[in-house]
């Protein structure tokens, strides 16, 4: 070891190096490999982020920092995972050496105020502002959030003064003599207020938007008369002012004189003039005064407001809303709809509740028309498929059903639920099980479950049809017992359950539920009867098993295996499975 150290002396004499500058060239070294180290890790981090490896992430920004305390790229990164974390003490660390570390960067101070603004610390984010003041050259954006900041903590002559200076740099306007009204009003300064109301009507004469604003602040400050004379001048002169309207009937709610205000809101919400949101929003606010006392009156009006000749669409789709809300009538608002589909043929919701006012009265010749309609404009709605599936499946058109489930299957957009995905399955298998396509029906029923493992009817029937064709037995029991789990007093749930036990000779089981089936207060059908006479016999108790069997026969059953059940008195498997 001593041979290799004189070694390296003689090299570094050879060569003209001394030991100090050979430490000094390696410290470079040092810190570029360091630097390259930091920006990998850095990447790393970004990457384990993106692919939601929270933990893996932040390890990897805990790495950079170790190599670098003073990158500000990690620091923030950091501060905002002990953010996420509730660590906000070591956030705050975090972003106070950002900021030390460069007072004029904006990007820093601005982070740091927003976490002031996560911690409800108002007053330190004022404070950031106040010091930013002195450092940066572009001040009006700092006066701006300091008179939002001093609004908001109550410092209402500093907000003013922020305002002040941010009108002087970047120019005053009529938007800023507003926001100081409404300063002057929460200091409650009378004098002031009024001094820029007046200001602004003399600065602006014939307008009367500025008129409107003096009643409004007339009613602020408690002086009704005033600001009810305000209101008339400006209707005197333009009746149908939507502001002016709209500040009268909010005077004559607050005055509690109810007969004015219903006149003066229903001639605002009669004015062209008035915008479809806020026509909207006054209705809404309207219906909620009026219909408590009085609903058969809202009706009529909302009746005839939806005759209008502008926002007929969001008028007839309220006038919908409330009668459904209501529990109107289907004959009322049929009508409606009819007009909401005349002015949009794409309206989903109107369609949709056609189709079911038509199901309920069991118009199922109306249902397919008013699917196929609806089809034409949302080919991709599988919903449409699924009540033309069912409605001429009542019909009696069975053999149509299979192509129409799996047109709308194959349609079906994207954002189509789980949930009507797994029905339309459902719906689909049931109906292979009609022609006797058992393989296919299975196939649908798998598909169902996929989308909609707690399809509780899918599960009844896959496990009842598995039964009757004697396969995949424990899988049958399995779904069985998932149905009656969630609806223990089913008799269809029960009855499966018990014949699946029965399929795997676990007979006294299946006799425990055949006679939990008898107790349940439901009409029981042949196939119920029969089910119970099969499990009796088996179970040796044949005189109950033919009182079963004779009610099966009651109950619709004239089969000869059943006959022969009964005159024989002994049990007989069927050869051919049931449907």
């Amino acid at each position: 070891m001593r041979r290799l150290f004189l070694y390296i002396i003689t090299l570094m004499l050879l060569f003209g190096m001394n030991p100090v500058h050979a430490q000094s060239t390696m410290s470079a070294s040092d810190s570029i490999a360091r630097a390259r180290a930091v920006e990998y890790y850095f990447m790393q981090s970004v990457m384990l982020m993106q692919k939601d490896s929270v933990d893996q992430s932040m390890e990897m920004l805990e790495h950079c920092r170790a190599l670098d305390p003073n990158s500000s790229a990690v620091m923030y990164e950091l501060a905002s995972f002990y953010m996420f974390l509730n660590r906000d003490s070591a956030a705050h660390e975090l972003l106070n050496r950002m900021v030390a570390s460069d007072p004029t960067n904006k990007y820093y101070n601005q982070v740091l105020v927003n976490y002031y603004y996560k911690t409800g610390d108002k007053e330190s984010a004022i404070k950031v502002f106040e010091a930013m003041l002195d450092k940066s050259s572009s001040k009006g954006e700092i006066y701006q959030s300091l008179y939002t900041l001093y609004t908001e903590t109550s410092q209402y002559d500093k907000a003013i003064s922020a305002l002040d200076e941010y009108g002087r740099i970047e120019g005053y306007n009529e938007d800023m003599e507003i926001h100081k009204l409404r300063l002057y009003v929460m200091k409650s300064d009378t004098a002031s207020s009024f001094g820029i109301v007046n200001r602004l009507i003399e600065k602006n004469p014939g307008d009367m938007r500025y008129v409107t604003l003096l009643g409004d602040t007339y009613e602020l400050y408690g002086k009704y008369k005033e600001a009810h004379d305000a209101f008339a001048q400006v209707l005197s002169e333009t009746p149908d002012d939507i502001y002016a309207l709209s500040s009268l009937a909010g005077l004559y709610q607050l005055q509690q004189n109810d007969s004015l205000y219903c006149n003066t809101v229903e001639r605002l919400l009669k004015s062209e003039k008035l915008d479809t949101k806020r026509r909207i929003e006054t209705l809404l606010g309207y219906t909620r005064h009026k219909e408590a006392a009085d609903t058969a009156y809202m009706m009529g009006f909302l009746k005839e407001i939806t005759a209008l000749p502008f926002d007929q669409k969001e008028l007839a789709e309220f006038y919908v809303q409330y009668m459904n809300y209501r529990k109107a009538p289907q004959d009322s608002i049929v009508p409606v709809l009819e007009k909401l589909l005349q002015i949009d043929p794409e309206h989903r919701a109107s369609m949709l509740q056609m189709l079911v006012f038509a199901a309920e009265r069991n118009d199922y010749e109306a249902v397919v028309k008013y699917a196929d309609n609806a089809m034409m404009y949302l080919p991709d709605l599988l919903e449409l498929y699924y009540y033309k599936g069912v409605a001429c499946y009542l019909l009696g058109r069975k053999e149509e059903c299979i192509d129409i489930y799996s047109k709308g299957l194959a349609r079906r957009s994207e954002e189509s639920s789980y949930e009507i995905v797994s029905t339309v399955f459902m719906q689909l298998g049931d109906t292979y099980h009609e022609f006797g396509r058992m393989d296919e029906c299975m196939q649908a029923y798998d598909s169902a479950l996929v989308y909609n493992p707690s399809n509780i009817n899918v599960l009844n029937n896959y496990a009842y049809y598995l039964s009757l064709e004697g396969r995949d037995l424990q899988r049958a029991l399995e779904m069985s017992r998932k149905t009656i789990d969630e609806d223990p007093d089913n008799p269809i749930y029960v009855d499966t359950y018990a014949w699946v036990l029965f399929m795997l000779e676990r007979y006294e089981e299946a006799r425990a539920y055949a006679d939990k089936l008898m107790t349940l207060d439901s009409e029981k059908s042949a196939v119920e009867y029969l089910h119970c006479g099969d499990i009796y016999a088996k179970c040796g108790n044949i005189d109950k098993a033919v009182e079963f069997w004779l009610k099966a026969q009651e109950s619709g059953d004239d089969s000869k295996l059943l006959k022969k059940k009964i005159k024989k008195r002994r049990y007989y498997n069927e050869k051919k499975p049931r449907k």
